[in-house]
């Protein structure tokens, strides 16, 4: 038997166990399962339905080993679903039933689609992005820690230690020589961004076009990390980006951009908890072009040259 067998008998009892415990009744089947191996991760996520009942959703984690993180994420979970308690549109799917041993929890079924897959099939991505932005405000609004002038030198130190350890020979990516460049570059922006007012409030981590799912007027959003709290615009310049490297017009994004302004204006129609000027989004947009160039060159596969190439044109736009 495979790993993969493994992982889907070990699930499929973990699952047997935990309808138990929520007294779900009805005879639920498997009937999708997704997993993911990595050197990282290990965790699979499987569909269930029943006649005359809500499909639900499985997740366990067999890696990390270390159920810390996992404890983390359904904390960020939960923090998640009591800060949109109150919205009509904007929630995480129920977390029904959990068992932090088995680092495994069942939820609610969650219809629609992923904002990456509508992108797809949309000329007009106007009213995603909005929906998308509505939720991130939401979000924030609920679990607002507090005002603070920005400070974007810890960031910048960073890619400059990254730029150091290439130029050791410490550490090697693809296109290293342009990434120390922009690294040095950043120093710059420092001066333009610090000390102006912004906002700090929990952080989802990675709220990427995978991570959110619309149906008609109502978005939800999963996979959470931890619990942490931050100046907001990581979590917008995590979107925006993973937007412009999955699916804008390049060719549309001018000098000095890392997106088309149609494309900003239209998130920013929803997401109303701070203005796009917002200093942790002005540079944040950027330092996140670089986080993802470092952390890209770990991933092999033709999607990942594919989203490598699009980030550099995305680089030598936003850095003009």
């Amino acid at each position: 038997m495979n790993v993969n067998s493994k992982i889907e008998a070990l699930a499929q009892k973990t699952f047997a166990h935990l309808a138990n415990q929520a007294d779900l009744g009805g005879a639920y089947q498997k009937t999708r399962s997704w997993i993911k191996n990595d050197k990282r991760r290990l965790h699979i996520v499987q569909r269930y339905d029943a006649k005359d009942r809500e499909p639900v959703i499985l997740k366990q984690v067999f890696r990390p080993e270390d159920p810390t993180e996992f404890h983390g994420i359904l904390d960020a979970h939960h923090l998640a679903a009591r800060a949109l308690k109150n919205c009509a549109d904007e929630h995480a799917p129920e977390i029904l039933v959990e068992d932090r041993t088995s680092m495994s929890c069942l939820m609610q079924f969650q219809p629609g689609e992923t904002l990456r897959d509508l992108c797809e099939t949309r000329e007009d991505h106007s009213a995603l992005l909005i929906g998308s932005g509505r939720w991130l405000a939401a979000y924030h609004r609920g679990t607002f820690e507090q005002a603070r002038n920005f400070q974007p030198k810890f960031m910048a130190r960073h890619m400059l230690h990254l730029a150091d350890q290439m130029q050791k020979g410490e550490r090697r990516i693809k296109g290293q020589k342009s990434f120390i460049a922009l690294a040095q570059q950043s120093q710059e922006l420092v001066a333009e961004y610090k000390g102006r007012p912004s906002k700090i409030s929990a952080k989802h981590g990675d709220f990427n076009s995978h991570n959110i799912l619309i149906d008609g007027s109502r978005t939800a959003a999963f996979d959470f990390l931890p619990v942490s709290h931050a100046p907001v615009g990581y979590d917008i310049a995590r979107i925006l980006l993973s937007y412009a490297l999955t699916t804008a017009d390049l060719a549309r994004i001018p000098k000095g951009h890392v997106l088309p302004p149609d494309a900003l204006e239209a998130f920013f129609a929803g997401y109303d908890f701070v203005p796009a000027d917002d200093p942790s989004v002005g540079f944040l947009l950027r330092i996140q072009i670089l986080s993802d160039w470092n952390r890209m060159s770990d991933k092999k596969g033709v999607q990942n040259l594919i989203n490598f190439e699009r980030l550099r044109v995305i680089a030598r736009r936003a850095f003009a």
